[in-house]
C-alpha cells in the first residue's frame, strides 16, 4: 500500500538491535498516540494489538477473587481473560430491545464492594451500537463509588458514521480518571499485521502500573510496529474517512434489505462494519450460519459466539454489489430452513 511505501527510511538488522533506535521509535509512537488523544504521553502504553491490551490491562489490575462486570453479548476475550485470571465475572446485559444500550440502572444493581472493573466495548462488538458520553459518565460515577475502573475496548470507535454520532461519543480515557481505553491499527485503519496497539489511561499513575506489566508480556515492541504504527496514526484522518464511507454505504444496503426481508430485524449500527441480525424464532444461529456457508459460500458469525443466540453478526464492509449478492444468499438460506 502507498502508506507503507511512503515511510521514508529503512532499518537494517544492526539498527533494529540498537537500544537507542528502539527507544526513539517507542517515544515517537507514544507521542503520536498522545497527540491524537490530547493527553500527556505518560498516560500512553504501547502494546501488540488490542487483543494483547486486554490481557495487559487485566493482568496489571486484577487479583484472583476480584469481581469484574462484563457486558453481554460481547467479544469473547473480554470475559474469558478475567475468568482465566481468577476473577468472578458478572454480566451486564445489553439487549436488542434497548438498542443494545448500556443501562446504568442495571449496572448499579451489580456493583459490590469487591467490584474491581467494569468492561465494555464502544462501539459495541457485535452490534455496532455506540455508548454516548453521558451514559459513559454515569457508568464511571457508579464505578467510582466502589473504587472500580471502567475499561473500554475502542477498536471500532473511529468508525462512527455521522457527525452527530461522533459528537456524542468520546474515548473513555477522556471522560473520567477511573477509565482506561485501548485500541489498535487493525479495525478502522486496516493494518492488522502491524500488531500496533495502545492503552490510554485516565491518569499517569494508572499508566505506570500498566507499563510495569509490559516486562512480563513483550518487553520491547518491534521497531517496525512502532514506526509504521506511528505513520498509520498520522494518516488516521484519511484512513478513517475512507473506512467510514465503506461502512456507511454497506449499512445502507443492509438497512434496505432488512426493510424488505420481513423474517429478520436489526438495530442499525451507529458505526463500524458489523451489525446483529435477529433470525426467525426457533432458528438456531449456528445451524443457519453453517448452512449459509456450505450451500451459498457466504459467511456470517453465529451470535452464540458472542453469547447472543438467535442472532448472527453480519459484516457489511464490502463492495455494494457483493453485499447485495450475499444478502440474497441470506434470504435464500432462510427459504431453505423455514
Amino acid at each position: 500500500m502507498a502508506l507503507a511505501q511512503a515511510w521514508s527510511g529503512t532499518l537494517d538488522i544492526a539498527e533494529l538491535c540498537r537500544r537507542d533506535v528502539r527507544q526513539a521509535a517507542r517515544e515517537e509512537f507514544i507521542a503520536t498516540v498522545a497527540e491524537r488523544y490530547g493527553v500527556d504521553p505518560e498516560r500512553v502504553t504501547p502494546t501488540l494489538g488490542a487483543s494483547l491490551a486486554i490481557t495487559h490491562v487485566l493482568m496489571a489490575l486484577l487479583r484472583p477473587g476480584d469481581q469484574v462486570i462484563v457486558e453481554r453479548p460481547t467479544y469473547e476475550p473480554l470475559h474469558r481473560v478475567p475468568e482465566m485470571l481468577g476473577a468472578n465475572v458478572s454480566r451486564l446485559e445489553r439487549d436488542a430491545a434497548d438498542g443494545w444500550a448500556v443501562r446504568p440502572d442495571r449496572l448499579a444493581r451489580l456493583l459490590t464492594s469487591r467490584t474491581r472493573a467494569v468492561i465494555l466495548s464502544n462501539l459495541h462488538n457485535p452490534s455496532g451500537a455506540a455508548i454516548d458520553r453521558e451514559t459513559l459518565l454515569k457508568v464511571t460515577e457508579l464505578a467510582a463509588r466502589v473504587g472500580a475502573v471502567v475499561l473500554v475496548d475502542e477498536v471500532y470507535l473511529d468508525y462512527c458514521f455521522s457527525q452527530e454520532a461522533e459528537a456524542r461519543v468520546s474515548p473513555a480515557c477522556l471522560v473520567a480518571p477511573n477509565c482506561i481505553s485501548w485500541s489498535s491499527s487493525t479495525k478502522c485503519f486496516g493494518f492488522s499485521a502491524l500488531r500496533a496497539g495502545w492503552i490510554v489511561t485516565g491518569t499517569p499513575e494508572a499508566s505506570r502500573v500498566i507499563r510495569a506489566a509490559s516486562d512480563y508480556l513483550h518487553v520491547d515492541e518491534p521497531v517496525s510496529t512502532l514506526k509504521l504504527g506511528a505513520r498509520v496514526l498520522r494518516e488516521s484522518e484519511r484512513l478513517t474517512a475512507w473506512a467510514r464511507r465503506i461502512g456507511e454505504a454497506g449499512r445502507d444496503v443492509v438497512q434496505r434489505w432488512v426493510e424488505s426481508e420481513e423474517r429478520v430485524t436489526w438495530v442499525a449500527p451507529h458505526g463500524g462494519i458489523t451489525g446483529c441480525v435477529r433470525l426467525p424464532d426457533l432458528m438456531q444461529d449456528v445451524s443457519f450460519a453453517q448452512h449459509l456457508r456450505e450451500r451459498y459460500d457466504t459467511q456470517v458469525v453465529p451470535g452464540s459466539f458472542f453469547e447472543a443466540p438467535g442472532f448472527v453478526r453480519l459484516s457489511f464492509g464490502v463492495e455494494p454489489a457483493d453485499l447485495e449478492q450475499a444478502l440474497g444468499n441470506f434470504s435464500a438460506s432462510l427459504d431453505d430452513l423455514t
